[in-house]
């Protein structure tokens, strides 16, 4: 009888390795499920990441270049409204210096008149290279060239080659 357990007992011992080792096989697929999943995870995670810093990225040089757009466009305004109150400056004096009859007062208001034809120059040659510069910038970081408004290029001197 104990040759007849001999082959029971090595058999039971066979099919508990057995077992044994489909519980390692199981438990390895199990983690390796487990590690798959994780990665997947992983990846999305980084993947939502890096799209949530692109865009990030994306929107601060956008506000950086309207920024830029919109102080340009506001700066260039104000050299217009300059250019204007020199204008109407120069026509206020043009009309006194026509209707003058004494020659001191003939003389002062063309000395008036050529002072405010200095500063209109000078506000418009300023203008004229900051219209430049600003161009160039702006095109350099992505951005396109704000309209100006019509009469701030009249007052400007601005040709629009369009």
């Amino acid at each position: 009888m104990k040759a007849a357990l001999l082959p029971t007992n090595f058999l039971m011992s066979g099919l508990g390795m057995i077992v044994q080792n489909m519980a390692e096989v199981e438990k390895s697929r199990i983690g390796l499920r487990s590690l798959e999943v994780q990665l997947s995870h992983d990846r999305e995670m980084y993947g939502m990441q890096t799209d949530f810093l692109r865009d990030l990225v994306k929107a601060l040089i956008s506000r950086r270049v309207d920024a830029i757009e919109r102080g340009f466009n506001t700066t260039m305004s104000l050299y217009a409204e300059q250019c204007r109150h020199y204008m109407a400056q120069h026509e206020k004096y043009s009309d006194a210096h026509i209707a003058a009859r004494d020659e001191n007062e003939n003389s002062k208001l063309g000395a008036k008149l050529s002072d405010i034809e200095l500063e209109l120059d000078k506000i418009r040659s300023d203008a004229m290279n900051l219209y430049r510069e600003m161009t160039r910038v702006i095109l350099i970081i992505g951005g396109t060239m704000p309209p100006i408004a019509h009469n701030d290029q009249r007052a400007l001197g601005i040709v629009n080659d369009k």
